[in-house]
């Protein structure tokens, strides 16, 4: 598989740019790094779609880095695979992504929205490995940030040990492993449990609030009863003696002032009982039963008459002696049931305290009629102070009520960081487990391959490359070590490459295109053959060298061998 075209559309510094490839290598040209990754990044786009970073925020975010300016934000490339050539346009922005795929043999097109990896018949290799294995370059996080020679050293660990651990260069375990900790500690419930066990104590002082309040209540209805108890005996005495005309003494009866204390006796016992709550009325109490039961004897009796066999006359009688019969009855039904009554209405403090100042109102009228309400006033000053602390009892039930709920939330907060404390603990477990199994599935293979290259790309200079538990990399040659951060710079390039191209034969199982960026440059004329060489022995079709080195066409032009030069 082989790319014939690149058509840069819109996409990083590139408008509407056409690129011609060929099978073998490919001498990609440009003095502008920036430009030289973004046409890396458009190969690796094409084939498998743009991403930004993944969900632990690791990985370059090449979808963003890459947009343009513009509106547009798309590519297409000509793929040769198996004798047939397609043209695969993508579109990249966000909430837009679509991709179309047209077999120019056939003329046939497959539309896709969000296409990722194009299908296996064309790039048989999934991204992590291409990514690993064909596009080597040297790992700089950004255009800005060139890695040196000398960081190779890290980088080269690194990409053994991420590759090694989780067969992606990209996913660095250690740093998944610290970035779920850091989660995980940011779920500390600690301080909600001090705060539970506050609102646990704050709560617990409020438990008497309220056994006081139904005290309070019984005073009150104790209060209320006597003072209904009094006042009966008051209205009692509440009258003036008379000379009867025949010389008998009687008493008068102030019909008007004993009304008054009938009133305020019955709001003293009106407050002794709790008014009855709506949806207390039975069923059978209810109207539209009570109606229906008549009709319903009614139709019942006049049935039973007319099945009888019994004159025209005496059916009429029986049918409208019992309507009558079922009227009275309902009528005497609702009257007992206090139908026709006013109403319940139960009295209010304020109203007993209007009719407390009527009756007082009338005594100081009245001169004749001893009567003392001094009892009233009594009582009247008790029940106030009885309210008030049973006010003062209702704002601390709400207090204790606020706090409650507080306790509830904060508990409801602290389960729920409990949980995700748990999954994140159970997530770094399983990580651990499929590190163990990654690496033991790839680390043979990493051993096995990682020196194939070695001897070949530094001339025999070096002829064998291991590594240490932590994945420190040194070389030998005839038994002689020496740890990679001792070499020259160029050597250090040359090992990077060698493990590079080992790691490609050890995990690359079919072919893609080949992408070296940078790492040709400033090479010599044999070292530069060498890695050519060693190229060429890697499974793809074709070579894309993306430089900034304008001699190696020259270099490759004084060797005779063939290649294709294409500037950007």
């Amino acid at each position: 598989m082989f790319l014939s075209k690149l058509l840069l559309k819109a996409y990083g510094q590139f408008n509407s740019k056409e690129v011609e490839l060929k099978e073998g290598i490919n001498v990609i040209y440009s003095h502008d790094r920036s430009k030289r990754r973004s046409f890396k990044d458009f190969i690796v786009s094409m084939l498998y779609g743009s991403h930004g970073r993944n969900l632990f925020g690791i990985g370059e975010d090449v979808h963003s880095e890459r947009k343009p300016s513009g509106n547009d934000y798309k590519g297409a490339v000509y793929v040769n695979e198996d004798g047939k050539t397609y043209l695969v346009e993508r579109t990249f922005l966000a909430g837009a992504k679509k991709t179309s795929i047209l077999d120019l043999k056939s003329g046939k097109q497959e539309d896709f929205k969000g296409l990722d990896a194009l299908p296996e018949h064309m790039v048989a290799i999934d991204k992590s490995t291409y990514k690993t294995g064909l596009v080597i370059d040297d790992e700089a996080k950004s255009d800005e940030a060139v890695v040196s020679d000398r960081d190779l050293v890290e980088k080269t660990r690194t990409f053994v040990k991420n590759v090694t651990e989780t067969g992606c260069s990209d996913i660095n375990f250690d740093a998944s492993i610290e970035y779920l900790r850091e989660q995980k500690n940011s779920k500390n419930s600690q301080p909600m449990v001090r705060r539970l066990n506050d609102l646990t104590q704050k709560i617990d002082s409020y438990e008497y609030v309220d056994k006081e309040i139904e005290n309070i209540e019984v005073d009150i209805k104790k209060l209320d009863e006597d003072f209904a108890i009094e006042a009966a005996k008051r209205k009692r005495v509440a009258r003036r003696m008379i000379q009867n005309e025949d010389g008998t003494v009687t008493y008068e009866v102030d019909k008007e002032l004993n009304k008054k204390i009938d009133t305020l006796t019955e709001t003293g016992q009106d407050m002794m009982s709790k008014p009855k709550e709506k949806g207390e009325v039975k069923f059978t109490d209810r109207l539209p039963v009570i109606f229906g039961m008549g009709l319903l004897i009614i139709l019942l009796v006049a049935l039973v008459v007319y099945i009888i066999p019994f004159e025209s006359a005496v059916k009429k009688l029986f049918v409208i002696f019992t309507v009558i019969f079922v009227i009275f009855t309902i009528v005497d039904g609702l009257r007992v049931n206090g139908f026709f009554d006013a109403g319940d209405i139960t009295p209010t403090d304020e109203d007993f305290k209007m009719v407390l100042k009527e009756i007082e109102d009338e005594k100081e009228e009245r001169e004749a009629i001893e009567f003392d309400m001094t009892f009233a006033k009594e009582y009247a000053a008790n029940k106030d102070a009885l309210r008030k602390k049973e006010n003062a009892l209702l704002e601390k039930r709400n207090e204790r009520s606020k706090l409650q709920a507080e306790f509830n939330s904060v508990f409801k907060k602290k389960s729920e960081l409990e949980e995700e404390s748990y999954a994140i603990t159970a997530a770094m477990n399983q990580l651990i487990t499929l590190r163990d199994n990654m690496k033991a599935a790839n680390l043979p293979k990493v051993t096995a391959h990682i020196s194939d290259y070695i001897s070949e790309i530094t001339g025999g200079k070096y002829d064998d490359i291991r590594l240490d538990r932590d994945y420190n990399i040194s070389v030998s040659r005839g038994g002689e070590i020496r740890d990679m951060s001792e070499l020259s710079d160029e050597d250090v390039r040359l090992v990077y490459l060698a493990v590079r191209f080992g790691l490609s034969d050890a995990f690359v199982t079919s072919e893609a295109p080949l992408v070296l960026l940078d790492l040709a440059d400033d090479m010599d004329s044999d070292s530069l053959g060498r890695i050519l060489s060693c190229i060429c022995g890697l499974k793809s079709e074709q070579q894309i060298i993306v430089t900034a080195d304008s001699t190696i066409a020259q270099i490759l032009e004084g060797s005779g061998l063939p290649f294709n030069y294409a500037e950007i």
